[in-house]
Formats: structure tokens, sequence, C-alpha cells
């Protein structure tokens, strides 16, 4: 009893971020959603961006934020969104590849004019659960492919868009 406050201190300590630097970054893809619900399914065309803000680094895990937009369409059916939650990267020494996944959570509006009777637009509650893969090309830059599970949570749940996207990531600070 007498030594537990240094058993703590060990146990605290090793559960401690070995280090936290302040990493902000911004990234642009084009995306493919595969928008399918209970009539068919659909391709939608458009752009993914968004802010990641990395935090501590745990037992080479860095934990970071990300909020994230995603704006796609086709021939007057659109589903754009917005969601936000944690990122868990894991940098590999070799490569310079640093796979990443992400649970986010947020809104999206889908806009149908393309299809006459069906619901014109909904706002509603999304979920996302992201996975990717990002390869350094330079102190700055990344290049990153990723895919993306949704649910969207209007029209009965009846919306799970899946997505494919590639683009860049931009490092405001140098690595």
């Amino acid at each position: 009893m007498k030594y537990s406050w240094v058993l703590l201190l060990l146990l605290v300590a090793g559960l401690a971020p070995k280090k936290a630097e302040a990493q902000v970054e911004a990234y642009g893809q084009f995306s493919v959603s595969d928008l399918t619900n209970l009539n068919g399914t659909n391709l939608l065309y458009g752009g993914t961006t968004g802010l990641v803000i990395d935090g501590p680094t745990w037992h080479h895990m860095v934990i970071a934020a990300d909020i994230q937009g995603r704006f796609v369409r086709k021939s007057g059916e659109s589903l754009n969104g917005v969601a936000a939650g944690p990122r868990f990267s894991f940098p590999l020494k070799k490569h310079g590849l640093t796979p990443y996944g992400e649970f986010l959570v947020g809104f999206a509006r889908y806009n149908n004019t393309y299809f006459p009777g069906q619901i014109g637009s909904t706002t509603d509650s999304q979920i996302q659960i992201n996975g990717g893969l990002a390869k350094r090309v330079s102190s700055r830059w990344d290049i990153s492919a990723d895919y993306s599970y949704s649910q969207y949570y209007a029209l009965g749940g009846q919306y799970n868009p899946k997505t494919f996207s590639v683009g860049a990531i931009f490092h405001f600070v140098k690595r």
C-alpha cells in the first residue's frame, strides 16, 4: 500500500501519449458514390473535402479529428453531407504509407428532381465508417485512396452509400 502511488504513476505514464504534435491537414478527393436503395443503384460523382487535426500519438497510432464534407450528384439526384469524428492512423516507417480508419457522424441532404413521383428532398442524420491509405510524396503532400460505408437514415434508412475516393492531402506544417 505504501508504494501504490508509484504503481499508479507508472500505469498512467504507460497509457499517456508518447508525443503531442499539432498537425493540420486539408484534403480534397474525387468521389464516386454507389447510392443503393430498394429500387436500384445509382452512381453519383463529385468531391470530398475536409480538415484533419492531429492529436496525440499513442503507441504508433495517431489520434486525430476529421471534419468532412461530401458532395456528389448526377442528373438531378444529389447527396450532400457533412460529418465529423475521430480518425486513427498508423504511420509506417517503410515506403511512407499511412493506413487509417475513422468513424464519422453528421447530416446529409438527399435531393431528387430526376425521378418524378418520388420524394423531392430530405435532410437526416448519417454515420460513416471510412478506411484508407495515404502515401507520402513530399514533406507537405500525400496522395490518398479510401472507401466509405455510410448509413443515411432518411427514407426508412434505405440508402447505404458506398463511396470510393482518390485525392491529395496538404500538410500545413512540413513533416
